[in-house]
């Protein structure tokens, strides 16, 4: 949500100079400007990641509303009891707690554990699933970070045509003055939607998909622990190890708790 104040603000921040230097807000507003910068720069990523890749960087604009997150804290007291739970009936009774589990990763990981996958292949397995998702997550980033590079140099091709157009009535010097800062608006597009929009939403969609990347990490310590067969209450205290206030894995160097599940797994 702050994300999306965020962006908000931007747009009111142009908006706010414009009218306290008395500038005409109808003079911001060209739909040729628009066309050849927004359409342009569309046009140019979806030349580069294709249209499958560009319509999954337009829905995870909808990150900005409700990031893809974890809730570790629920996750560790899930698996405890999901632990206890293997030790007293078996891994088969997991299979009755796979219709309640949402989180297609989580899900897949509890149906190789009902399957009695091999700990080494368990573990190959997931984070195999895991990069991949990450590649996944990660390819917003970069159609917004592509579009955030084209749209300023579009938005000069579009001034360029301005020009071109005024050069063209020279014969009207009345016009020209309007002619010039109707050809410019086009560079404001350009340069302001890449500033205020594009680049800062390709590096927070990146962020996000990072932290997503890591409460997986958490995850798989954790089925990994399951697999093996050890107490819920050994599971739990090793993954809390990895967790901070908000839920999240802290750094290593802040915490020095990146060791703690392996030796705890030994």
């Amino acid at each position: 949500m702050t994300s999306l104040i965020g962006l908000i603000a931007g747009f009111l921040s142009i908006i706010g100079g414009a009218m306290c230097d008395h500038v005409p807000l109808g003079s911001l507003l060209n739909l040729t400007a628009f066309l050849i910068v927004i359409c342009g720069s569309f046009s140019a990523t979806m030349l580069q990641f294709g249209f499958p890749n560009l319509l999954s960087g337009l829905k995870a604009f909808m990150w900005l509303l409700k990031p893809p997150s974890t809730d570790l804290h629920k996750f560790v007291d899930q698996i405890a009891e999901w632990a206890s739970l293997a030790r007293s009936q078996g891994t088969l009774a997991l299979e009755g707690v796979l219709p309640s589990v949402t989180d297609p990763f989580q899900k897949q990981a509890l149906q190789m554990i009902v399957d009695n996958t091999s700990p080494e292949d368990f573990a190959t397995v997931l984070t195999v699933v895991s990069e991949n998702t990450t590649h996944h997550q990660h390819i917003p980033a970069e159609v917004w970070e592509a579009m955030g590079g084209y749209s300023p140099t579009i938005g000069v091709m579009g001034a360029v045509m301005g020009l071109i157009h005024v050069m063209m009535r020279l014969d009207h010097p009345d016009e020209l003055g309007e002619g010039i800062a109707t050809a410019f608006i086009a560079t404001v597009y350009g340069v302001g939607f890449a500033n205020l929009v594009a680049l800062p939403l390709g590096n927070r969609l990146k962020q996000l998909a990072k932290e997503a990347s890591r409460q997986r990490d958490v995850v798989i310590q954790g089925f990994m622990l399951l697999a093996e067969g050890k107490p819920g209450m050994v599971i739990k205290q090793n993954l809390s190890s990895f967790l901070d206030d908000h839920g999240k894995k802290p750094k290593a160097e802040d915490t020095g708790a990146a060791d703690a599940v392996p030796a705890a797994a030994e």
